[in-house]
Parts: structure tokens; C-alpha cells; sequence
């Protein structure tokens, strides 16, 4: 395969920090955007490398979910899956409709020896496609039906046009592969396209655009717009609009001016992703590229007020990114915001994957989020035919910091595969770039990359993360070990004016692991705390087996909070509200809680379905659990509030008694007829959760709604089916 070398005088113009144009592996042309699920969907045709003319043999498929880190999809479509066609895989476009995906080409076609529209279908946006119809949609012999836009209206109805220099229209059966009427040509007027056609403009006058080809239709704020490249040669963007489909149009100006992108040519595409509106078209910035090796690019742009149009200028910067990329999952390594030198290619049996590797080539991926989860291993899915090279891992630049290095081996052949994983021996936390760096002998082609993947310490998504605003995760932390945490996952709506609450948890039965609690813990933190819980991530839906918890793990969770709200290296530096910390825990969690209580930092006190052992019934503690007795009471110095399970519950009458003898601070005594086992384990904990998120949003978050759950004689949980709820003397004073 044809290598690209690459001078510094070709590097000159395109650097990384660029993300324009969006894909460097190979020339592609005439982008046509698509969402669907969720995706960005991006259309290419794909200029061959060196090419003296327009020579496209194949479309291409790109997609991102964040519009800087873009993975290649290969080329499910091509001039062979028309029998008809010959030659000119040009411009295209892809709809959906119905839960499938039409794709509408133009290809020079050996019928009738022009050009001719033709559409493939499939059931997936990736593909495979297939010719629909088995023959093109329409053809005549000319030579200008070229560049096909589809738009499918508000009421259902699709529209298709093209060519060029004048513009085919057609209604489109419900089916899209067969056409509602005959096909019709737009009143090409001045006042339609500030030029009238060729044929009849007047010989010296000077008009204000011209429409020349590659048009997109689309529509806002009830207006059709008619998008197209304009001028000449050279092209710049220009649009059109009108109150109909079939006009009459009206000449709106231009939107991307000329400027120096390096094609003579140019196509566009527009579209709204996830709150944003984008422009795609074409260059010629890639080196080597040009007017017959064109490279597809992006901006960002707000609509005016009115839905038209602001002028729109081509910048290699491109776009931000709009959601952070995830590093602990499978990533396929033909995924990326910027490379250097490698190639893409594709098999039946791997699908797309990285070839043509050499020495100082690179692959960068933009904000990709290790988000305290810390780096362990690095596993790559590889193949070499001879001598392999090494991959280093490393972030924010080409020279930044090292995590760690994966050798690769000889496998024995170019697609003989191994998957190989080298340890990470530096830590990366929060958000960098990430950059896989190619090393190896000098000159000959190194090894092809399929996939990767950083492992990380665990984490895992829980009942969707929560019904409350914030969707939580449950995660390991290295700088806390021994704790599950559970947290929102984005972070950033958290700040020093708006932090996180803190709940320290400590499980039943001593138990080193939240495994019974996991669904309630994560509710909770779903409403907007960090929920520090005693013990391992229960990653399987089964009981821990191994060593107690104790006591201490509680006081650890304290000091690692406070730490980590200090440390500026930290995710959650200035973002946990130290002053308002509860430590709570079920049964010998309880029990914990209750001997942890005398420290100064808790703010409140949550103690579920326990109470301190009295004399006459210690001996049914089990081994292990911390038994003070009850002058322990006299430490606390908070607000309490027991969350028991009812007279069937086993730790009732320790829990009861507690409260009978606590005089000196604000204590009540909830009871749910349920037993000792709670209601943890049901969805989003149940009814406890109900309590205890209340409880904590009064206590913590000072909410007053949340006060009138426990407040006054007719509280709102005395009249909740099943509650029962005991003051002391001193509960209706608390604030």
C-alpha cells in the first residue's frame, strides 16, 4: 500500500493540535452528516492517493459520539456493488427510514454511458450495503446527475435532488427506492440563485453567485433551505430558500466564502448533534492533497435568530470536543482525533484496523477521561509479519508523560493476530489527550493494530445510575482501597459554591464489601453526595466471602474525603462539602457507626436496622462486631435517627432501647415492618432509601420539604403506609 511521506514542510499547516481535517489516514471528499442513536454519522467519498482527476472507487463511513475522536468504518460501499457502474464512486448522501438506511450515490453507468443516480440499502448505518433496486434510480445519458441530497419532510414526505449545473428534483415513494411523479428541474433565475442558468445569462453582466453543484436540502423554522457550492472555480458555499420544496427559491447569500482551503472544489453538509449545529465541507489540507485529494473537515456555527445562516469560515482548529472519551472499554484502534502517517485497511475477519506503521507515526485521541478510575494495564490486539516495534502510551503530548510501553513481537504474519497487555507503571488521572507513539526500526513497515483497551480499577453502572438528577457510579478508587465509592459521574456540575454531601456506610455483618447495599448506596448518590461505603466493589451479584471490615475504614473514609477536597491534583478538589458528613451503617455497620461516634467532622448520625448490644443479650453478638456498651450513647453529639425493620427485626430492641436512653441530642426511632434484612436489596433501595434521602437532604443539604417528612406530630412519614416514627424531647427543636 502507497505510503505518505511526510515532510516537515508538509507538516507545516496541519499540526495536532488541529482537528481539521477530521481524517488523516485517507483523502475523502463531499462529507454528508447523519445522526442516529445517539451518533454522529459522517458519509465520505474517498479520493485516491496521487490522483490527477476525480478517481473514486468506494464511499467511506466515519462516526463520533463527541466530534473530535472519529472511527473509521471502512468502506461498506463501493463501485462493485453496482452492477451498472463503472466508474466515479462521487458525491452521496445516506437517510433513514423505517429501520433502514438508504444510501443515494452517483456513479458513471455502463447502461447508458453518463452519469446516474443510484441508491443501496441496509439495516445498519455501517453497513453492509447492498444495490436496492439492482439497476440505477434514474439515468438518461448525461452527464449531470451527479451529487444526490434527500431530506425527508415533516409530514413524511421525501424529497431527493441533484446535479449539476441546474438542479433535478423528485418526490420519493414511502418506500425511497422508486419515485411519487416524474422528475422535475428548478427555475434556475437570478433571483433563485443570483444567477440565472448558463444558457441564458447575459454576456458581460456580472451576477452575485451562481449555483454550480453538490446541493443539500434541509429545512428550519419552517423555511426549506437549498445549500450548494457556488461561483465557479473556484467553489465557495452559497444557499438558497424558499416555502417549498419545489420553490420558489430565493438567493440568501453566501456561507463559506473562498478562502484558502486548498481544493477547488467544495460540498457541504449540516446537521444538530446533542445541542450543536454543524457545517461539514471539504479541503485539500492533507499532505500530498489538493483539488483531486480533498480531506473532510468541521465547524461549529450558531443559527440566526431568524434560522439563516452567519458566514461560516474554514479554520483548522475545527471543533471542541463535547463529551469526554472513555479509555476503560474496547476501543477500536481506528478510532482517533489526529494520526500521523498509518493507514487504515479492512478484512472479513477483523474488520477495520491500522496499517502501514513505521516509525514516529502516532495516533492521538482527544479528552479522553481517566477521571480518578487509575491506569493498571495497557492491552492491544496486534499483528507483525517480521520484526514488530513497540507502542508507548503516554498523554497530553507526543513527549508528555510515559505511562508505559507495549512491546510487539513478530506474530508471524501481517494479519496472524496476538493480543498482548504490558503494565502501566505511571498513574493518569482527570482528562488529557492520549497518544499511541510507534517506535521500532527505521524504514520498514512495524506491525497493524485492531483494538486496545486501559484497564483501570473496577466500576460499574448501576440500575441506569440512579433515578435522581445526577447518574451515579459505583468505582474503586487506588488512593482508597478497601471502599466502594459511589458518585455522580460528572463531576463538573460540582463545585466549591456547590459540593457534595458525604456518606460514610459500613455494611452489615462487618462484611468488606457493600454487596448488600450497592442499590441504595447508589441511590443516593444518584441525588448528589459521594457515598463512601466499608469494603470491596461487589462487581457480581453474589456474597462477599473474606475478612471483616473495620471499624477504622469508617475514620479512613473521613480522612480521604477531606484529603482529596483539598488536593489540586484531585477530581474532587473543592468539590465535597466536608462540613456536612454522615456516617451511617446497617447491623454491624451500625455498630461501627455507633463507636466511631464521638468524632468531631460528623455532621449527623444514620443508624440502620442496629442499636448497641445490652447486657442481657450480648451474647448473641457474632465474633468481630465492636461492642461498647451503652454509655457509648454519651459520645454522640449530633442528630440520630434509627432506621429499623420493625418488631421482626433482631436488632429492634437494641435499636429501641438506643433511643429511649439518648436524651442529650436530637434522636427519632423510624420503624418499616419489613425485618432486619431492610429494604436495601430491592430497586433503588425502597423504602429505606426514602427515609434516608430524606433524613440526609434535612441534615446535610438543610432542604425544608425534606424536614417535613420527620418534623411536627403529623409528619409526612406518619402518614406514609407502613411507618412508624418515635421523637425524644428534644427532636421538634432540630433545624
Amino acid at each position: 500500500m502507497k505510503k505518505l511521506f511526510l515532510s516537515l514542510s508538509l507538516l507545516a499547516g496541519i499540526t495536532a493540535t488541529a482537528q481539521n481535517p477530521f481524517v488523516q489516514t485517507w483523502c475523502t471528499s463531499d462529507p454528508a452528516p447523519m445522526v442516529h442513536n445517539g451518533r454522529m454519522y459522517v458519509y465520505t467519498g474517498h479520493d485516491e492517493d496521487g490522483a490527477d482527476f476525480f478517481w473514486m472507487q468506494e464511499w467511506r463511513v466515519y462516526s463520533s459520539e463527541d466530534m473530535v475522536n472519529w472511527t473509521d468504518h471502512g468502506s461498506p460501499l463501493a463501485l462493485e456493488s453496482f452492477s451498472w457502474a463503472d466508474d466515479r464512486a462521487w458525491a452521496s448522501q445516506t437517510v433513514e427510514r423505517n429501520g433502514k438506511f438508504y444510501w443515494y450515490i452517483c456513479a458513471h453507468s455502463r447502461i447508458s454511458k453518463g452519469m446516474a443516480i443510484g441508491v443501496a440499502v441496509s439495516d445498519s448505518p455501517t453497513g453492509p450495503f447492498k444495490d436496492a433496486i439492482g439497476k440505477p434510480l434514474f439515468e438518461n445519458g448525461s452527464w449531470d446527475h451527479i451529487d444526490p441530497t434527500v431530506f425527508i419532510d415533516d409530514d413524511g414526505q421525501a424529497w431527493i435532488m441533484w446535479g449539476n449545473p441546474r438542479v433535478y428534483y423528485a418526490k420519493l415513494n414511502e418506500d425511497m427506492i422508486s419515485f411519487n411523479g416524474e422528475v422535475k428541474n428548478l427555475d434556475m433565475t437570478e433571483e433563485a440563485f443570483g444567477s440565472p442558468s448558463m444558457d441564458k445569462r447575459e454576456k458581460g453582466k456580472k451576477y452575485k453567485d451562481s449555483y454550480v453543484e453538490g446541493p443539500w436540502l434541509t429545512k428550519r423554522v419552517g423555511k426549506y433551505q437549498l445549500l450548494y457550492a457556488a461561483g465557479g472555480v473556484p467553489e465557495h458555499i452559497s444557499y438558497s430558500t424558499a416555502s417549498s420544496p419545489t420553490g420558489p427559491w430565493t438567493y440568501a447569500g453566501e456561507i463559506m466564502p473562498l478562502s484558502d482551503t486548498k481544493s477547488f472544489t467544495n460540498h457541504c453538509g449540516v446537521a444538530d448533534y446533542k445541542g450543536h449545529s454543524y457545517f461539514f465541507y471539504h479541503t485539500g489540507k492533507l499532505p500530498g492533497g489538493g483539488g483531486f485529494g480533498r480531506s473532510v473537515a468541521v465547524e461549529e456555527f450558531q443559527y440566526n435568530a431568524d434560522g439563516s445562516f452567519p458566514t461560516i469560515m474554514p479554520t483548522d482548529e475545527g471543533v471542541k470536543p463535547i463529551a469526554n472519551f472513555n479509555p476503560y472499554q474496547k476501543v477500536e484502534a481506528e478510532t482517533m482525533a489526529f494520526s500521523k502517517g498509518v493507514k487504515t485497511e479492512q478484512n472479513d475477519e477483523i474488520g477495520v484496523y491500522v496499517s502501514d506503521i513505521h516509525n514516529g507515526d502516532y495516533i492521538k485521541l482527544q479528552n479522553v477521561c481517566f477521571d480518578g478510575n487509575v491506569t493498571q494495564q495497557f492491552t492491544a490486539h496486534v499483528a507483525s509479519g517480521l520484526r514488530g516495534g513497540y507502542i508507548e502510551v503516554r498523554i497530553d503530548s507526543l513527549g508528555g508523560k510515559l505511562l508505559g510501553t507495549l512491546e510487539v513481537p513478530g506474530t508471524g504474519g501481517w494479519e496472524k493476530w496476538q493480543t498482548l497487555t504490558a503494565n502501566l507503571t505511571e498513574r493518569a488521572t482527570g482528562t488529557h489527550d492520549l497518544y499511541f507513539a510507534f517506535k521500532g526500526r527505521k524504514g520498514p513497515k512495524l506491525f497493524n493494530f485492531d483494538w486496545w483497551q486501559i484497564h483501570g480499577l473496577p466500576m460499574r453502572e448501576v440500575e441506569n445510575g440512579g433515578q435522581g438528577p445526577y447518574k451515579a457510579i459505583m468505582k474503586e478508587e487506588a488512593t482508597l482501597l478497601a471502599h466502594t465509592v459511589f458518585v455522580p459521574q460528572d463531576l463538573s456540575k460540582f463545585s466549591k459554591k456547590n459540593p457534595l454531601p458525604v456518606l460514610v456506610w459500613g455494611n452489615g455483618a462487618c462484611t468488606n464489601s457493600p454487596w448488600e447495599h450497592y442499590k441504595f448506596l447508589n441511590e443516593i448518590a444518584s441525588h448528589g453526595y459521594l457515598v463512601l461505603a466499608t469494603g470491596y466493589i461487589p462487581m457480581e451479584e453474589k456474597p462477599y466471602r473474606g475478612p471483616m471490615s473495620t471499624t477504622e475504614q469508617q475514620i479512613e473514609s473521613i480522612d480521604w474525603a477531606i484529603a482529596q477536597n483539598s488536593d489540586k491534583s484531585s477530581p474532587y478538589y473543592n468539590k465535597i462539602d466536608v462540613k456536612n458528613i454522615c456516617v451511617a451503617g446497617m447491623s454491624c455497620g451500625g455498630l461501627q457507626t455507633l463507636y466511631n461516634c464521638a468524632d468531631p467532622r460528623i455532621k449527623t448520625l444514620m443508624i440502620c436496622n442496629s442499636g448497641l448490644f445490652k447486657q442481657t443479650n450480648r451474647a448473641q453478638a457474632v465474633g468481630g462486631m465492636p461492642m461498647p456498651d451503652k454509655s457509648k450513647l454519651k459520645d454522640i453529639h449530633t442528630s440520630i435517627i434509627y432506621i429499623l425493620g420493625g418488631k421482626e427485626d433482631i436488632a429492634y430492641e437494641n435499636g429501641m432501647d438506643d433511643f429511649h436512653q439518648i436524651s442529650h441530642v436530637p434522636c427519632c426511632a423510624t420503624n418499616y415492618p419489613v425485618g432486619h434484612g431492610g429494604t436495601y436489596r430491592q430497586p433503588h433501595g425502597g423504602e429505606f432509601t426514602v427515609v434516608a434521602l430524606n433524613w440526609l437532604n434535612w441534615q446535610l443539604k438543610r432542604d425544608k420539604q425534606a424536614a417535613r417528612m420527620f418534623k411536627g406530630n403529623d409528619c409526612e412519614l406518619s402518614k406514609r403506609q407502613g411507618w412508624t416514627i418515635e421523637k425524644n424531647a428534644l427532636f421538634d427543636k432540630l433545624k
